[in-house]
């Protein structure tokens, strides 16, 4: 099932997500607190999480970015009179405030990566759609599932199996660390679900393309596009199933367990392991 659904409304939908799943193996009781739990505390969004969320929007939804955010003038005194009218009048439009040089970053950022040659293939010659939230349930497990990929582009003639798009600012955007970092944020995890959750949906034969647009947050504000390996997004696979079969397994006992009650002999990891051999 795929819905044009507003970010918020998603995110309260009880099927699970990348997210999730990811907080997951931390611990199943983590993910109850942050998700199921009916008294939970909703945390509030992190500046640099606020910035991500706008360069997103400009990124994969320009219009709506124009609508939805407005450049704080310049030097602007919330302490004074004016400053705190002035405020006011854009916190009640709904529209998100951001101060001039973030307004300015933000819309370099977007001009780097619309200059992309990638960028020009896949936003002015393909259809595609932004934020789409797409929701199924896993066959093996009975688990309700959710995705929202950033961009995709359906089944055509260009991509016959389709294509996801999912867009990461980071600092360095280079090939080497980028790998480290998406191995280190578990994207084969998301990548994995999100071309399950899509070839579903679509009911296509094979699952859909999937790439990283990946650009860095300084100027030159350097941009590059990745794909995911197969045998990547087949690890990935191999986890969230398995993740998904805990879910289902907490939701039959209604026990979210946390950390194990026993006392827990902690052994070395490997690195540590090999320095420890090397001094002995």
């Amino acid at each position: 099932m795929i819905k044009n659904l507003p970010n918020a409304e998603y995110h309260d939908t009880p099927a699970i997500g990348s997210s999730g799943l990811k907080l997951l193996q931390r611990s199943p009781l983590h993910y109850w607190s942050a998700y199921r739990d009916p008294n939970r505390i909703r945390k509030e969004p992190t500046p640099l999480m606020r910035i991500g969320t706008a360069w997103h929007a400009a990124i994969f939804e320009p219009e709506k970015f124009k609508v939805d955010y407005i450049e704080l003038p310049e030097g602007l005194d919330r302490r004074t009179k004016e400053g705190k009218s002035l405020y006011a009048e854009i916190e009640a439009s709904g529209r998100e405030p951001l101060a001039s040089s973030t307004m300015s970053q933000i819309k370099s950022m977007a001009a780097a990566a619309a200059a992309h040659p990638v960028s020009r293939v896949l936003f002015e010659q393909c259809k595609g759609y932004s934020e789409s939230s797409m929701f199924w349930v896993d066959a093996e497990t009975g688990t309700a599932c959710k995705i929202r990929p950033d961009f995709h582009v359906p089944p055509c003639a260009k991509f016959p199996h389709g294509l996801i798009v999912d867009g990461k600012s980071i600092d360095d955007a280079s090939a080497d660390s980028f790998g480290r970092n998406a191995w280190n944020s578990e994207h084969h995890l998301q990548g994995a679900l999100y071309v399950d959750g899509f070839q579903r949906c679509y009911g296509t034969e094979q699952p859909p393309a999937f790439i990283w647009l990946v650009q860095e947050r300084d100027a030159p504000y350097a941009t590059a596009y990745y794909s995911a390996a197969s045998d990547l997004i087949e690890y990935g696979r191999k986890q969230y199933k398995r993740l998904l079969a805990v879910v289902a397994e907490c939701e039959r006992t209604s026990v979210w367990p946390g950390y194990p009650t026993s006392i827990t002999s902690l052994e070395l990891p490997a690195w540590a392991s090999k320095v420890v051999q090397e001094a002995a």
